[in-house]
């Protein structure tokens, strides 16, 4: 998250895009760095959070629906709101899933974080 927070944030501030509505971003729009609208970082957030859940929980299949229903249903009332236009949001589903996919190949599993960890531990005066 913290990855899509940045990189959300770093290309909307280089590409400074408005909305399609000209609304004043207000007090909370600020704090949470959402002044610009591409990519759209409700989009991308869910994108990501909902892959994450799909791809590391066993669901039964209306939960797995309702849960990819649930991510297009935040993008497209960013839409409905006026404060994307289809494209930013449409971006930030590929952002979302290209952090999953970039966080996916640095995952370590359980075995191997086991592994790292007696590594660390091991007494090398043992092996004189």
């Amino acid at each position: 998250l913290i990855l899509d927070v940045l990189t959300v944030a770093g290309v909307q501030k280089l590409v400074r895009r408005k909305g399609p509505w000209d609304i004043s971003p207000g007090f909370l729009d600020c704090v949470a760095l959402d002044t610009y609208s591409f990519p759209a970082a409700h989009a991308s957030r869910a994108a990501m959070v909902s892959k994450f859940l799909l791809s590391h929980l066993v669901l039964a299949v209306p939960l797995r629906v309702l849960l990819v229903l649930w991510a297009v249903l935040v993008g497209l009332s960013r839409v409905l709101l006026g404060q994307h236009h289809l494209t930013d949001m449409v971006c930030g589903f590929a952002l979302g899933f290209l952090h999953f996919s970039l966080m996916e190949t640095v995952w370590l599993s359980s075995g191997a974080c086991q592994t790292l960890i007696s590594i660390g531990t091991f007494s090398w005066a043992s092996v004189h």
